[in-house]
């Protein structure tokens, strides 16, 4: 449960605090409005691009995201995520290293490494809505955002962001660093850093193009 308590609050945490992650719920091909064009302002009012990214992810249907980073502990795990809640996490390296967990609706699952499913006791309901973080009401801790100009990322061009803000957990001060597809204007890439609280610093690569499905692995 450790664990799964580190990574809940790094699903509520990274980015635009939950926003960035709540947005960037959804994705597959043509699965939600990530498929029109970017609408970024090319560094002429960066506050606002990083607003409409977010707002953006919000309409997202389905995302996965890898995460690297130093907590209490190394953290790496695959997160995949269909609305309105459905998660699927794999503990790629750290403590737990091959864990998988399935969250879907009030239903959780565990799967110990070289082990089988099993189907865990309780009610999974107190997981948090992830879109329920990406509001605009969160986005008002929002501030210093600068432009930083343009980069290549896997090859596709990427418009750069810097902004402070603070977590809608714990209300922890932390900066980052945002990749924002020139293209779509979804979030491509984060790169986040905290003065304090269970994270030093985690990257999250993002994946709104490929298709994803979660279901239950026993009945």
């Amino acid at each position: 449960m450790k664990r799964l308590t580190l990574i809940l609050l790094l699903l509520c945490s990274v980015g635009l605090g939950c926003k960035f992650i709540d947005s960037l719920k959804g994705g597959g091909s043509g699965s939600g409005s990530g498929s029109s064009g970017g609408s970024a302002s090319g560094g002429r009012d960066p506050k606002a691009d990083v607003i409409a990214a977010s707002k953006k992810f919000i309409d997202l249907k389905s995302f996965s995201a890898k995460t690297e980073g130093v907590g209490q502990t190394e953290i790496k795990s695959q997160i995949d995520y269909v609305a309105p809640d459905r998660y699927h996490i794999s503990y790629l390296a750290g403590t737990g290293a091959g864990m998988e967990m399935i969250m879907i609706g009030g239903q959780s699952y565990m799967k110990a490494a070289g082990g089988s499913w099993s189907k865990m006791p309780g009610d999974a309901k107190t997981i948090p809505n992830l879109r329920d973080s990406f509001t605009d009401e969160g986005l008002k801790s929002l501030s210093d955002v600068k432009f930083e100009g343009e980069e290549m990322l896997d090859g596709k061009p990427a418009l750069v962001y810097s902004y402070k803000n603070v977590t809608p957990v714990g209300n922890y001060p932390f900066t980052s660093k945002s990749w924002i597809s020139k293209a779509s204007g979804l979030p491509m890439k984060i790169y986040v850093e905290y003065s304090n609280g269970m994270l030093k610093h985690v990257t999250v690569n993002y994946d709104t193009e490929s298709p994803v499905t979660i279901e239950p692995p026993i009945k």
